[in-house]
């Protein structure tokens, strides 16, 4: 009878601390936030950061496709941070880099002869086609969609003046052979830019916001695979 107790005690025991460790986990229910809001505020993960891939594959970036509606100043912020981020993923080989990188005219004539039916929503089937003309192991389609933009400002004895972007990007990574999906998803990061001024509202920079805004969609996009 005591042996019984005792197994009846520990069973109950076991349970009791498997309790906690399943309370751990949240369902994909309760995964399910607000996102990226206009107060310039996100759920974020561990800071992450991009690092230059260590598999000598190849890969061809498509150009990239701009629908953001920003001034020229804006889509050229965009644009660098957009080169910076992949720069970083694929150095040159003189900076110790191991990817071959296509060229833009190579790219420029695959696509010619590989037109999209929607050039803004290429199909999986449409940027395998381009890759294999190439020659590549991957493929790489960006986009960038008409930002979301907050400025707030306050003044007492001194001005202080924060603007807020919300950068979403339609981001494809395909690899070629495997004609799958590395990456194919809807990225949305805030970036902001905040400034303070004697006796006035102003040095905030909405270009600032954009960079940090797309630097972030792209951090997400190229720490996601190798």
């Amino acid at each position: 009878m005591n042996k019984k107790l005792a197994a009846v005690l520990l069973s109950g025991a076991l349970l009791l601390g498997a309790a906690p460790l399943q309370a751990q986990e949240s369902s994909s229910i309760d995964a399910v936030t607000a996102g990226v809001a206009d107060t310039g505020r996100a759920d974020k993960d561990a800071e992450k950061k991009i690092t230059a891939s260590t598999v000598p594959y190849s890969v061809a970036v498509l150009p990239y496709i701009d629908q953001s509606g920003m001034d020229e100043k804006g889509r050229k912020v965009a644009a660098n941070a957009i080169k910076d981020a992949l720069k970083e993923k694929y150095p040159p080989a003189k900076k110790g880099g191991v990817n071959t990188v296509a060229s833009a005219k190579a790219v420029a004539k695959a696509m010619q002869n590989h037109p999209f039916e929607n050039a803004d929503a290429p199909v999986l089937a449409e940027l395998v086609a381009v890759g294999k003309e190439l020659g590549v192991d991957r493929v790489i389609y960006m986009e960038m969609e008409p930002p979301r933009n907050k400025e707030t400002g306050f003044m007492v004895i001194v001005g202080s003046q924060t603007y807020s972007s919300v950068i979403t990007m339609k981001l494809k990574c395909v690899d070629v052979k495997t004609e799958k999906y590395l990456f194919n998803r809807i990225v949305e990061e805030v970036g902001s830019s905040s400034a303070v001024a004697f006796w006035k509202i102003g040095g905030a920079s909405q270009s600032r916001a954009v960079k940090k805004g797309v630097a972030a969609c792209m951090t997400e996009f190229l720490t996601a695979f190798d």
